[in-house]
């Protein structure tokens, strides 16, 4: 997974993922915007490297879920207890993300 990502540093996706976490908390409907944003265009930036490098496996399924969900134009409602699984989930697929490019040094 790490090799596909090169334009992706290992920090903005341990800042994502640590956002993420954030949002378990409350917070003002602005913050969440601002998440959705950032994740939906962090997420979509990999979909495209692992699509235009020819990567047709699971991550790339994965990476496009969290595009779709995280999408901050056609918004997907669901009560804040589910957001806050779903944050978690998005949040620790990050942090993975961020530990395996440092841990590759890609």
């Amino acid at each position: 997974m790490a090799q596909e990502m090169t334009a992706i540093s290992h920090k903005f996706l341990g800042f994502v993922s640590i956002l993420l976490f954030l949002a378990i908390a409350p917070m003002p409907y602005g913050f969440y915007t601002f998440i959705k944003i950032i994740v939906c265009g962090c997420a979509g930036a990999i979909f495209y490297q692992l699509w235009d490098k020819g990567y047709r496996g699971i991550w790339l399924w994965v990476w496009g879920m969290i595009v779709i969900l995280f999408n901050p134009v056609a918004e997907i409602h669901m009560t804040k207890e589910v957001w806050m699984v779903v944050d978690a989930l998005a949040g620790s697929l990050f942090g993975y993300a961020a530990w395996v490019k440092f841990n590759h040094k890609v």
